[in-house]
């Protein structure tokens, strides 16, 4: 209240009413206050009384009144009172009519306030009016503003639900997500949306479903991916963006949107379990503010299509799922009544649940008679004790050697011979039961013991062959010994002569004591040479005859020739021929048997020279040829013919007119360079002469024989 009182002193209009307030006692009071002998300062006017300083006396009353109300206005009037009274009643000559004249005044002054008051409670009454209207107006129009907001809800909602609905009601995604754009874009009154699906695997965005656009547009977005462009940010994201003008927002990466004319775009993700799986895009082809409201409906929609979006990858993958394992069960199906093996299933105690076809063929029952029977009533008691053994393994988890071989007794009463695969069939942890799935070897055991009995007879005839080999081998050894026996007794004889003529000189000498020890020595060295060539001629014959198992080693193919040359040497001097040797002395070794090819080269001489009886000239000749060893045996003597050539390696062929030998000696020599994996060519023209040319690798393993033996 103090500090309401201070205000009034405060204010200018006190101080007004306090300056009129003198100002009209100093006119009410001239005498007393001026010293002046007018009574009154309005006297001029031809007042002698002073009824103009008391209507005077209203200004300041009703300024008061005015200014500060009726309260003020009454204090005013009393002090007016004041001032006046004691003229009334000290100074006035006419007391009657000053009396009754303040008292007007203050009539006056009463019904001034109570005016004041009056307007001031109409006015008053006026502004609550007029508040009261304004409020009016401010709760209508809050009131018209929450009806709308009411109304964009409902609408929202009534579209949130649709949407709901669509997503709940249907599986098939491009169904859902053409029937929410065209939702959505109502709703929100869009000019374009857009729906992006990402793709995990490439990691990009792809337009799915799209409102209002152009082909071009579609074309443009081709290849979006995560990160890039607005789409691609909330990909990455996972949170709303919005655009103002996408035209001159600088994370804009495909100019095709400048040109599609889109500025103001909110873009939300797709969400499922809160993963992103694609984006919505709401776009205007002009300026506009989208509120968060909008923002969020966007947002609970994109959370919809979301969900909607994984229910129908769902869908589609248990479609998928199904119709594979529809298919599978199909194939399965086929592949069990089409197997060529019998597949039968029976519970654990042996009842047959499910048979093909193979094993009605098998069994000699039908599917129906099958179905209601056990294995017991086609296994006899050693199968069902196999069996039993089986299944206790199966079942504590040891391992079964499988197929195992397995019999049983058919319709017909014979026995088949089955291998046989069980496994264990389980749902869960729940046994169903066991799979089998057999073939009948039946037929194939009888062929097996046929071969086993076939096998033994031609193992058995392969040792007879291999020994008659061997013996034809020594038999063409003995015929080329007796080729070889003139020669080689005059060969022999013709030393011995000389040391017997060289004994006899020396002993009739030695008797008449007249011959030098220089002469002796001489004799005695030279029948020391004469006798070492014909030992040395001895040991040769005697190793090309003796019969040596195979054996294979390091050896030098010039020692082969030259040995075999030896042997052969006397018949060619008998016979007038001239021997050329061109042998390579830098010649690699190589692994062969030494005996054999022996046989091979003296074979191969002895016929060079028996194509030459009236004389001609023998060449032997080794060298290396594109990596393989060469030799070649060649006479100048009558050659081959054509018609000949074509049987030269056959057995028991022989084109000599006289008995020299039986026809194996060319057959055996190519047996022989086959089992060194060489081979041999000839080349002869008739009356010019022959030539036989040999090829052995330097490297290759033994002969199977020799392994086969060495094991045996």
């Amino acid at each position: 209240m103090l500090s309401g009182h201070l205000k009034i002193i405060s204010s200018l209009h006190f101080w007004a009413v306090v300056i009129i307030f003198v100002i009209v006692t100093v006119l009410h009071y001239p005498q007393q206050l001026l010293s002046t002998s007018s009574p009154s300062l309005f006297s001029f006017l031809g007042l002698s009384r002073h009824a103009m300083e008391r209507i005077l006396l209203l200004v300041p009353v009703s300024y008061a009144a005015f200014v500060f109300g009726t309260k003020a206005g009454l204090i005013s009037l009393a002090v007016a009172a004041v001032i006046m009274l004691p003229r009334v009643f000290l100074f006035s000559e006419y007391l009657p009519d000053a009396l009754l004249e303040t008292i007007a005044v203050i009539l006056i002054g009463g019904l001034i306030n109570m005016w004041f008051d009056s307007s001031r409670k109409e006015r008053e009454r006026h502004q609550e009016m007029l508040q009261t209207l304004s409020k009016l107006n401010a709760a209508d129009q809050q009131l018209e503003s929450a009806y709308q907001a009411t109304r964009r809800s409902e609408k929202r909602l009534y579209a949130l639900n649709e949407i709901s609905a669509v997503v709940s009601q249907s599986l098939e995604l491009e169904d859902i997500l053409s029937a929410v754009v065209d939702k959505v874009k109502q709703a929100m009154g869009l000019d374009i949306v857009l729906i992006f699906l990402l793709d995990e695997d490439k990691q990009g965005l792809k337009l799915i479903t799209h409102r209002e656009v152009s082909e071009e547009f579609v074309a443009g977005l081709k290849g979006l991916k995560v990160g890039e462009g607005f789409n691609g940010r909330v990909a990455q994201t996972g949170e709303p963006l919005l655009i103002e003008d996408a035209s001159e927002d600088p994370r804009l990466t495909r100019e095709i949107v400048k040109r599609e004319g889109m500025r103001a775009e909110v873009i939300v993700p797709l969400k499922a379990k809160g993963k992103v799986v694609g984006t919505l895009t709401g776009a205007m082809r002009e300026s506009r503010q989208f509120v968060s409201e909008e923002v969020e409906l966007l947002t609970t929609i994109g959370s919809q299509i979301g969900i909607g979006i994984e229910n129908s990858q769902l869908y589609q993958r248990e479609h998928l799922a199904t119709q594979q394992a529809l298919a599978s069960e199909r194939r399965y199906r086929e592949i069990f009544e089409d197997a060529h093996d019998a597949i039968w299933i029976h519970d654990s105690h042996g009842n047959i649940i499910a048979a093909n076809k193979a094993t009605e063929e098998l069994v000699g029952y039908s599917s129906k008679e099958l179905l209601g029977m056990n294995v017991r009533d086609f296994m006899a008691e050693e199968g069902l004790s196999l069996a039993r053994q089986i299944r206790r393994k199966l079942f504590l988890g040891e391992t079964v050697e499988q197929p195992y071989e397995q019999r049983l007794i058919r319709r017909d009463g014979t026995e088949a011979i089955l291998k046989l695969t069980s496994n264990l069939m389980r749902e869960g942890d729940k046994l169903k039961g066991f799979q089998n799935i057999a073939r009948d070897v039946t037929r194939e055991k009888e062929i097996q013991d046929r071969l086993r009995a076939t096998y033994r007879e031609l193992s058995e005839s392969h040792q007879r062959l291999k020994e008659s080999q061997e013996q034809l081998i020594q038999a063409e050894k003995l015929t080329s010994l007796g080729q070889l026996a003139a020669s080689i007794a005059h060969e022999v004889n013709n030393p011995l002569s000389g040391v017997l003529a060289y004994t006899q000189l020396l002993a009739k000498k030695v008797r008449g004591n007249n011959i030098p020890k220089e002469v002796a020595l001489q004799y005695l060295s030279k029948m020391e040479a004469e006798l070492t060539r014909s030992t040395k001629l001895i040991r040769h014959l005697l190793d090309f005859a003796r019969q040596s198992p195979p054996a294979f080693r390091q050896l030098n193919l010039n020692d082969v020739v030259n040995r075999a040359f030896d042997l052969a040497a006397h018949s060619a001097e008998l016979q007038h021929i001239q021997t050329v040797k061109e042998l390579d002395p830098s010649l690699p070794h190589l692994m062969a048997d030494f005996d054999q090819l022996h046989q091979v080269c003296t074979n191969l001489i002895l016929n060079a020279i028996q194509a030459m009886p009236q004389g001609g000239k023998l060449t032997l000749r080794t060298s290396v040829d594109n990596g393989q060893l060469k030799m070649e045996v060649q006479d100048t003597g009558c050659g081959i013919s054509p018609k000949n050539m074509r049987k030269l390696f056959t057995p028991f062929f022989t084109t000599k007119h006289e008995v020299k030998g039986v026809g194996l000696g060319l057959a055996i020599s190519y047996g022989i360079i086959q089992r060194h994996h060489g081979r041999i060519e000839v080349q002869s023209k008739e009356g010019e002469g022959t030539t036989f040319t040999i090829y052995l690798p330097l490297h290759h393993e033994e002969p199977a024989e020799k392994g086969q033996e060495h094991h045996g």
